[in-house]
């Protein structure tokens, strides 16, 4: 079993998943039952450039 969390756009939407909850493909519950996921934190890197050399004709010549 997996849960999904979907934005209805329209209602024929809706439509269609109430048609396949009646078929018993899927199980519809309220939005207040859903538990929210944790916020994605992102940690910044660092790259040593140290010793890089840049050369701007060889960059400007790609």
């Amino acid at each position: 079993m997996e849960t999904v969390t979907v934005t209805l756009q329209n209602e024929h939407a809706r439509r269609l998943l109430e048609e396949l909850q009646a078929l018993g493909a899927l199980t519809i519950l309220p939005a207040a039952t859903a538990t929210p996921r944790p916020p994605v934190t992102f940690n910044a890197i660092s790259v040593s450039t140290k010793g890089f050399k840049f050369n701007r004709e060889e960059a400007n010549e790609r």
